[in-house]
């Protein structure tokens, strides 16, 4: 079966349990052994054959129970509800990595053990930069906040530039003021840990 061209150009709000900064983008290991994961995207504009993505929000929700590279790992997305029948189905192709193309889904999507179905749910997302947030009512929360300065509490403009990232080249590294989620497969409360957000603009195939 063939694959339909597709694009999405999406502001980027991940969230992890390591330290600032995130080891993973260092030594690919993560701090604590494990790496469990909240990604929020808005699509600022995107396509996937005949079927506009603008405007509509997902969240990756993923779990690995080492680093990711040595797979066994977890994967739910959860799409707006306001997308329809044929949004749908091209999102969840291009999250689940069926798609292929560029950036990390297809590369995460070879690291999982359980890919389960996609949830079709109301999601709140406010898009703000550094201060960024998005919820699933009753299952997860994701707030994100800068960096101050203990002394003065200035706010700090941190970034990370990472020039052969497939999921990012640079983006501001910020931290998790709440982050967390509860559900039958994927149960976890990191607030106060890393995150970043950027935006960013994948294709295929």
């Amino acid at each position: 079966m063939s694959i339909p061209q597709w694009s999405i150009e999406c502001d980027y709000m991940e969230t992890c349990n390591c330290d600032f900064g995130c080891a993973c983008n260092f030594s690919g290991v993560p701090n604590s052994g494990r790496c469990e994961a909240l990604v929020g995207y808005h699509i600022r504009k995107g396509r996937f054959a005949g079927a506009q993505l603008d405007n509509l929000d997902f969240v990756y929700a993923a779990s690995w129970p080492r680093a990711i590279h040595q797979g066994g790992g977890t994967l739910i997305v959860y799409i707006s509800d306001r997308a329809n029948d044929a949004q749908r189905q091209a999102i969840a192709d291009i999250a689940y990595g069926r798609a292929g193309g560029s950036g990390s889904f297809a590369v995460f999507a070879a690291t999982m053990r359980y890919k389960l179905e996609p949830q079709f749910v109301p999601i709140e997302m406010h898009v703000d930069g550094k201060r960024s947030r998005f919820s699933v009512a009753g299952v997860l929360e994701v707030e994100l906040s800068p960096h101050f300065d203990p002394v003065s509490g200035n706010e700090h403009d941190v970034q990370i530039n990472l020039p052969a990232g497939f999921i990012w080249k640079t983006a501001h590294a910020i931290k998790t003021s709440l982050m967390k989620i509860t559900s039958p497969n994927l149960n976890f409360d990191h607030s106060g840990r890393n995150a970043f957000y950027t935006v960013v603009e994948f294709s295929g195939p």
